[in-house]
């Protein structure tokens, strides 16, 4: 299996082909189309009103696909992403693509006071989690980790727009990016804003698991998504919950297929900016709705390197924001905690628990 250009992990199922099955009530279904493939390493499942278009409407979703890569992608060494962190010189002409998805990452680097930071690169590298074929570290250096540290400040570059051109520079030649925690989610509102500009009233896009709904299924129901209980690496995946998402973004991210063991420890491909290190916490897994794809996906990622308390306290300050937030304790009991929003948004599966 390919590797997911932007993720490491993915931990929803869309239940979008539950939404299509016959209808018990006398109303009609109403026709929607489907758009399924593979695409930035993984799979995507798209559900869309009924259009006449359907055939332009695919070529177009494929073009945004290939265009994310073009941007992106850390998998494909032409991209601008990846010959943005080859670079030595001070400046390099970027795409809108890398512009707004460095711009949203900036304000949530700063919402988070830097516990949501692209520029950590090096760090997961180090760590054994970035691409290739790098091997985990058999001994941990402070020295080397505190250096990577210094290399890994997103302050160190950044991007203006000037003459309807995109300009990324760089103060420190060695800064590296890693958009993995929100291009995703960025592709999913790209798609949905490509849609609506089609008439498209009622969707549903998923591509990797991270979703954004809009409108009605073909039951005339908000749209209903599926959270994965959070099993190990080698374990069959199962529903914990049911979400019902009406106008609204989800993403989930987590520590529990995506690590490595050594000597008895645990270590999640969530690096902690601050300390350098693999994050050690209760939380496995945090699921995020928000407006955009891009905050869900960022926010979630965010909640992980926080921890439980720092992220409840986080989520709590925003107001368009909600969490549902899984934790696990020595015994491997899972204990959930999420918004007083969500109670009625979503359906507790009790065999899940």
């Amino acid at each position: 299996m390919k590797k997911n250009h932007f993720k490491h992990s993915s931990c929803l199922y869309c239940l979008g082909l539950i939404i299509l099955l016959p209808a018990c009530g006398k109303k009609p279904l109403k026709r929607m189309e489907e758009y399924n493939g593979y695409a930035q390493g993984t799979t995507f499942h798209i559900v869309y009103d009924e259009s006449s278009s359907k055939q332009e409407i695919e070529e177009g979703i494929n073009k945004i696909f290939q265009a994310m890569d073009r941007s992106l992608s850390l998998y494909d060494s032409t991209s601008f992403i990846s010959r943005a962190n080859r670079m030595r010189d001070t400046i390099m002409e970027v795409d809108e693509y890398f512009y707004q998805v460095f711009e949203k990452s900036k304000t949530v680097y700063r919402l988070s006071n830097g516990a949501f930071n692209p520029a950590i690169y090096p760090l997961i590298q180090y760590w054994g989690f970035g691409t290739g074929k790098i091997e985990h570290p058999e001994e941990t250096s402070t020295a080397i980790i505190d250096s990577l540290k210094s290399i890994s400040r997103f302050e160190d570059c950044y991007v203006i727009q000037k003459d309807e051109k995109y300009l990324f520079i760089k103060k420190n030649k060695h800064v590296q990016l890693d958009f993995n925690a929100i291009a995703q989610g960025y592709t999913v509102d790209v798609i949905a804003e490509f849609l609506e500009k089609q008439g498209i009233q009622n969707y549903m896009i998923e591509v990797g698991g991270e979703v954004r709904a809009r409108g009605v299924n073909g039951k005339y129901e908000i749209w209903k998504i599926g959270i994965d209980k959070p099993v190990g690496k080698d374990e069959p995946r199962s529903l914990i919950a049911i979400a019902r998402l009406h106008n609204k973004a989800l993403a989930t991210s987590g520590s529990y297929r995506k690590y490595y063991e050594k000597k008895g420890i645990k270590y999640s491909h969530t690096i902690d900016p601050i300390t350098g290190f693999p994050v050690q916490h209760s939380l496995i897994s945090a699921s995020i709705f928000a407006p955009t794809c891009a905050e869900a996906d960022a926010y979630a990622t965010t909640c992980m390197v926080l921890g439980p308390e720092k992220c409840k306290a986080w989520i709590s300050n925003m107001p368009d924001v909600s969490a549902y937030l899984i934790f696990g304790n020595y015994k491997g009991e899972l204990n959930a905690w999420l918004s007083d929003n969500l109670k009625d948004q979503l359906e507790m599966l009790k065999e899940g628990m």
